[in-house]
């Protein structure tokens, strides 16, 4: 028998033709909604995702599916309790996209310190003086960063801006293990530190029933008012409501976000009318390179289960 392999969303080609050579038919999805899904996983042994949700009511009536590959790292739009109950793996890429979120958030934070957004605006708009002499602009040398998070992408971050840049870098995560933290960074055990002494917080950690809505209104007020919030890594890990409200009182300076709480967020959600916010379509770890890792590591491990072989890295059974 065949096994068939359902992808669907677009994603690099290189690791369905990998598929494709190694005996496997291809399906290409019609569409994200649970209707769709299920008509397209009828007759599938595996699923590879990006946005599309893996929900029980899905999955159950997907009776041949045996592996769920996702595209990313996170697993938050998949059922996993419903697979593990019911024998279907479920794989995710570690550390395909690391390198380039880790420098899409040192993008945010550049943007941010030097004022890039309202500028290019002001300058557009017939303000090339005012530009010159209003906008205010900082350097990164010198500076504080603090790491929520200390996984591929934090540690990336962090050698990046203390090596590259000189920046003090302190970071707070409960399971890194001090031995193997880059020489740049200091791990500190008190996470209200990182929010206490950073010019700039970066968010590095998954969306999980800890993390949720947990940098909030107690984070934001112990920020200094001319720090920077950058979030490259799960919405949900912030308290919107509190973010916004945090950045109208002028608690904090600004904030850069790959991420938001709905995705895509609605259109008149304040965030997008803040000269003092960056706000991009959770394109963080979208690179040319990056996808291509994460199609072949996705298409290898979906080969791997269906053929009883051991998952190789960078997928990895959840």
């Amino acid at each position: 028998m065949v096994n068939r392999i359902l992808v669907t969303e677009a994603m690099a080609d290189c690791g369905m033709e990998w598929l494709r050579q190694n005996g496997y038919e291809v399906r290409y999805g019609r569409g994200i909604d649970p209707e769709t899904l299920v008509e397209d996983l009828q007759g599938c042994q595996g699923v590879i995702t990006r946005l599309a949700e893996m929900t029980a009511e899905v999955l159950e009536k997907a009776p041949e599916l045996r592996v769920v590959a996702r595209h990313g790292a996170g697993v938050d739009s998949v059922d996993v309790d419903y697979c593990r109950a019911h024998g279907i793996q479920v794989l995710r890429n570690v550390g395909t996209n690391s390198v380039a979120v880790a420098e899409f958030a040192l993008t945010l934070m550049l943007a941010c310190a030097k004022s890039l957004i309202p500028g290019r605006d002001m300058y557009r708009a017939g303000e090339f003086s005012k530009a010159r002499k209003t906008l205010e602009a900082h350097e990164l040398a010198g500076k504080t960063l603090g790491l929520l998070g200390m996984g591929h992408i934090g540690r990336i971050v962090a050698q990046i801006c203390g090596q590259g840049f000189g920046m003090r870098v302190l970071a707070f995560d409960p399971y890194a293990d001090a031995a193997s933290a880059p020489d740049c960074v200091t791990l500190v055990a008190d996470r209200e530190q990182i929010f206490r002494e950073s010019d700039f917080v970066s968010i590095h950690v998954p969306a999980t029933a800890e993390t949720r809505n947990s940098v909030g209104a107690e984070a934001f007020s112990m920020m200094k008012p001319t720090a920077f919030l950058i979030n490259s890594a799960r919405g949900a890990v912030v308290d919107e409501a509190a973010l916004i409200e945090a950045l109208q009182n002028g608690v904090i300076a600004g904030a850069g976000l790959d991420v938001t709480a709905l995705e895509p967020t609605d259109a008149d959600n304040p965030l997008f009318h803040m000269e003092h916010v960056i706000l991009t379509p959770h394109c963080a770890g979208s690179t040319a390179e990056a996808k291509e890792k994460a199609s072949m590591a996705a298409a290898k491990g979906c080969h791997a289960i269906l053929q009883g072989l051991p998952v190789e890295a960078p997928a990895v059974l959840v």
